[in-house]
């Protein structure tokens, strides 16, 4: 059976912890550096707690919410909190590593919807970068990890309405059509609200819109609903009152 190495965006999220005292308040409201490493623990678990019942050709059950099984984990101490991150982390690794070889193209439910079982691995590595930033912030590490296009295109492409959907609570125009780029060196992200519907699309397609000039790293943060620390990365192009929108509609989920 062929192994799945552990990702740099996981060895990169385990170093830094490794050098960051658990009580660090992080970027994710309410979550210190050990709430945000039981996020991610609790996350692998979910995740291997659906592939292993589907192995065995067994009902594959509902997904938890974060309320419901983060709470064991961020009871742990943090020394031992970190060792069963790793834990987690390794075990879903070779369940999914079990899962594609003997089923390439596998798919399970998750979170209401159909996952195909290998975006697992793209998913984690978007948790590892984005939850390394909360408590580290902008750095090196943090740059080269986030400016990956492959994560973003993941992002896009499987949370694509639901890295939106916490930002249409706080729309001020909800009912109003919005289309807005997001643009970096490569490729361009539009923001869409088209009859009641909003959502992330990526695109090749040049336009001319109203639009954001960042890095692609930040811009992997602003869909994230973060902002990188650092002035100068987000440059806009719009009216105040479509760029308070737009940081409306990106506020995070």
């Amino acid at each position: 059976m062929d192994t799945i190495k552990r990702s740099q965006e996981a060895e990169a999220f385990l170093e830094a912890r490794q050098h960051t005292a658990p009580e660090v308040v992080s970027a994710c409201e309410g979550w210190t550096a050990h709430e945000v490493t039981a996020h991610l623990a609790a996350a692998a678990a979910e995740v291997s707690r659906h592939l292993e019942p589907y192995l065995q050709g067994e009902h594959v059950p509902e997904t938890r919410s974060f309320e419901e099984r983060e709470p064991p984990y961020r009871a742990l101490d943090d020394s031992a909190l970190l060792t069963r991150l790793e834990a987690e982390e390794a075990n879903l690794r070779a369940t999914i590593a079990t899962v594609l070889a003997r089923e390439p193209a596998a798919v399970i439910p998750w979170t209401g919807r159909q996952m195909p079982v290998a975006k697992f691995l793209l998913h984690l590595r978007n948790e590892f970068a984005i939850h390394r930033w909360d408590f580290i912030g902008d750095d090196d590490t943090s740059n080269q990890l986030l400016a990956q296009p492959e994560l973003t295109e993941h992002a896009v492409g499987v949370l694509g309405e639901i890295l939106l959907r916490r930002g249409r609570q706080h729309d001020p125009l909800p009912e109003e059509d919005f289309h807005v780029r997001l643009r970096s060196a490569a490729t361009d992200l539009r923001v869409v609200v088209e009859a009641g519907r909003a959502h992330l699309q990526q695109t090749e397609e040049q336009a001319e819109e109203p639009y954001v000039e960042l890095d692609a790293a930040a811009r992997t943060l602003f869909i994230w609903g973060r902002r990188p620390g650092q002035r100068g990365r987000i440059r806009s192009h719009l009216a105040p009152e479509a760029l308070a929108r737009l940081q409306a509609l990106l506020s995070g989920y």
